[in-house]
């Protein structure tokens, strides 16, 4: 399970050009447009879900509004499309409803269902994009269990939250043995600001995986460049693997 491979920036770009196309239009039409996207939602089609999801966070406080219920929602590409929605919105009004699921869902470990840790990974990453410190304890109790992916999960939403012991957690999360660990870890890192972010970012464009090498030049390529960046893309220029080159080629 990783962070979503999109770039933050985008969702910024979706949602201010969604202000202005909504502010010029009916609020009838803007309305309309938010209950296609839940009717999308619902579609049981988890590709159709994904781009509603996005449609839903480009309408902003409404989508938030539409999508705050689904919480609830017993279907789980409903569920998990709000979780991720309102989490990408960084909807402070969910925040304790979310809280309180990942508290009742870490209780809940057994049996060891893989849609329930899905869930968690969900849960752990949408506090982390909100962003508030009442997230820290319930994301410092995800980051003392069990499960690698979960822990590296919730070591990025420490970062992201500036607490500790967040930065610990995620250098060991890029040290790991396991590329998967380590690219959670860049990818999540991808969603901080460039000058926290960028000095752990770039030892890992020597990572011996291609999927971290690809992943940590995917976040650099999304912070303003500096001497050190424009270095690293002239070395993954080179790099031995195809998909590294055509990533740093694609965005230079």
């Amino acid at each position: 399970m990783t962070w979503w491979k999109v770039d933050p920036s985008a969702f910024l770009g979706i949602a201010a050009f969604a202000a202005a196309t909504i502010g010029s239009v009916a609020p009838e039409a803007a309305a309309d447009a938010v209950d296609a996207a839940l009717d999308r939602l619902q579609s049981g089609d988890a590709l159709v879900a994904d781009q509603a999801v996005e449609d839903l966070v480009a309408a902003g406080e409404p989508g938030a509004a539409a999508l705050r219920p689904l919480l609830a929602d017993s279907r789980r590409d409903v569920r998990a499309g709000a979780i991720r929605g309102l989490g990408l919105l960084r909807d402070r009004e969910a925040l304790p409803e979310l809280v309180e699921a990942l508290r009742a869902s870490l209780v809940r470990t057994e049996p060891d269902v893989l849609e329930d840790r899905y869930f968690r990974v969900l849960l752990i990453q949408a506090l982390g994009r909100i962003g508030e410190p009442q997230s820290a304890p319930i994301l410092l109790e995800a980051a003392n269990g069990a499960d690698e992916f979960e822990r590296a999960h919730a070591g990025i939403s420490l970062f992201l939250l500036g607490e500790d012991p967040g930065y610990d957690l995620v250098r060991d999360c890029l040290a790991h043995p396991e590329a998967a660990i380590r690219n959670v870890a860049v990818e999540g890192l991808s969603e901080v600001s460039s000058d926290r972010a960028r000095p752990l970012v770039l030892p890992m464009v020597d990572d011996p995986s291609w999927v971290v090498r690809e992943s940590a030049f995917r976040a650099l390529l999304g912070w303003p460049a500096d001497d050190a960046t424009r270095a690293a893309m002239a070395r993954g220029s080179r790099d031995p693997s195809w998909y590294v080159r055509q990533t740093v080629a694609e965005r230079r």
